[in-house]
């Protein structure tokens, strides 16, 4: 029998089991599993608990505006007005704070915030939703007679209350609402409006304008209300052609915008009774949408305080004047620097088809007429009626007058001769930094003897995050590579190298 090798025995030789043998766990590695969950459940709970405390007693000492324009700040007016104001006023918002479908909420919100912190403890912010409380409305508004609803804001002073809707403190941009039907958002006028109407109830002698209606007057008044609020000046209208009426005794300007017929006999009689007795009235009339009107009533008024409408339409001549170069009936009017000397930032404004004005020969000694924005010295007029003297041809002609009483009454009448001053239309483009809002405020603000040289309230406009120049589309294709290709593969190969370094470890 062959003798068997070594590597044989090897192969024969049966394999042995070991023993399994059992590895006691290590008691610190549980410890320290649970001490690791404990001490993150503990810190989650103190950030949880610590949030809540920073909110409810430092939530608005540590909030900051960040935004290019602040627009949840208030600016330096309105921290004066609030400042030097000598009583407390009670904002409320009648609706639910946390209603996320709200557009203006986050426009209004922050803001109003500011007004609270600013005005140390003299104003006191209040949200109560009236579908919570149903009997908040009746409690401020026991009459109905401001207009308190649900989403709205209501400011009080004492017995004085006003009511203020949060869309009208919006602006939109109107050219691409009316060609597309889509509101775009441009701004807001919060702190216009808020502060006029602060201002306007906590005042002890507070301005009151009423928009005459019953004649086809214009009746988007939205920005021309946001002007006047800018004053401390409140709006309502009225109607004089009923029997019986009267203008009522609080009532320091009454704005007559383009009128579509004439006014009575009666409703001049009661306005130029309102004239002598110390009135003041605004009238916008231009030629574009009222040249067939006859205005015998509204002329007389006219005539009272020296100044007389004519059927006639200014025609630009300068060319450095025109804004659009082929239509010589939109142009720059000029400031009459002669007569508006105080408080206008501008010297020239947006004028279009503005109708002929002139000084009334036969006007009344104690009157005086101002000519405060003119064409320049090379306009000319067509008639209407060719009956006018013809000799009136090239030369300078009044687009705003000014008729003032230099007696002890003080009667003051302004007419604008173009609508491009106070129109909704005009303004859907522009801010209310505008110089025609401008002028407005100064104008209107002398004539109420309401002193505005400090108003300077800046819309609050959005800011713009779009890109300074569109991508070209050869750019679009190579940032589309870049993001959607390059970055992706290079991140994957990152991936496998460090895998294949480190798989051994």
């Amino acid at each position: 029998m062959a003798k068997k090798s070594a590597r044989e025995h090897i192969l024969e030789e049966k394999t042995v089991k070991s023993p399994r043998v059992k590895v006691a766990s290590d008691e610190r590695i549980k410890s320290l599993r649970t001490m690791s969950f404990l001490s993150i459940l503990i810190i989650v709970l103190i950030c949880f608990v610590f949030n809540i405390l920073l909110d409810v007693t430092l939530d608005k000492a540590l909030t900051f505006d960040a935004t290019s324009v602040k627009i949840n700040t208030v600016g330096t007016y309105t921290k004066n007005i609030l400042k030097n104001m000598d009583k407390k006023v009670e904002i409320y918002g009648l609706f639910d704070k946390n209603d996320m479908s709200l557009e203006w909420r986050d426009y209004l919100i922050p803001i109003l915030d500011d007004y609270e912190s600013k005005a140390d403890g003299k104003i006191t912010l209040s949200y109560i939703d009236p579908d919570s409380n149903p009997f908040i409305i009746r409690e401020l508004d026991p009459d109905g007679l401001y207009g308190a609803a649900k989403k709205k804001y209501v400011i009080k002073c004492e017995d004085r209350l006003v009511c203020v809707d949060p869309y009208n403190c919006l602006n939109y941009d109107q050219g691409i609402a009316s060609t597309s039907g889509v509101y775009v958002l441009t701004g807001n006028d919060v702190e216009f409006y808020f502060t006029g109407y602060i201002q306007y109830i906590t005042s002890d002698d507070p301005l009151q304008a009423f928009y005459l209606t019953g004649h086809g007057e214009t009746m988007e008044h939205t920005n021309l209300d946001t002007i006047l609020v800018s004053l401390g000046i409140k709006t309502e209208t009225l109607n004089l052609s009923g029997v019986g009426s009267s203008i009522p005794n609080q009532c320091d300007l009454i704005a007559i915008l383009q009128p579509k017929q004439d006014i009575s006999e009666a409703e001049r009689d009661i306005l130029k009774l309102y004239l002598q007795n110390g009135g003041k009235i605004l009238l916008v009339n231009d030629f574009n949408e009222n040249q067939n009107v006859e205005y015998t009533n509204l002329n007389l008024l006219c005539h009272q305080m020296g100044i007389s409408l004519e059927a006639g339409l200014i025609h630009e001549n300068d060319s450095s004047c025109l804004i659009q170069s082929d239509n010589p009936y939109i142009s720059w009017g000029h400031l009459n620097t002669d007569y508006a000397t105080e408080g206008y930032a501008w010297s020239a404004y947006y004028t279009s088809y503005n109708r002929y004005l002139s000084v009334f020969a036969d006007k009344p000694d104690t009157i005086s007429v101002y000519p405060l924005l003119t064409t320049s010295e090379s306009a000319t007029v067509e008639f209407k009626n060719m009956n006018i003297s013809d000799a009136i041809s090239q030369g300078t002609y009044p687009i705003v007058l000014k008729g003032v009483d230099t007696s002890e009454k003080s009667g003051a009448l302004l007419v604008y001769a173009t609508s491009s001053l106070t129109s909704d239309e005009y303004y859907g483009m522009k801010t209310l930094n505008d110089p025609n809002a401008e002028f407005v405020r100064q104008s209107i603000g002398t004539i109420c003897q309401r002193s505005v040289n400090n108003v300077q309230i800046p819309v609050k406009t959005i800011p713009n995050y779009a890109l300074g120049r569109p991508l070209s589309s050869n750019e679009v294709t190579m940032w589309s590579i870049v993001v959607m290709t390059i970055i992706p593969v290079g991140c994957l190969i990152c991936g496998f190298y460090i895998y294949k370094k480190r798989r051994h470890l």
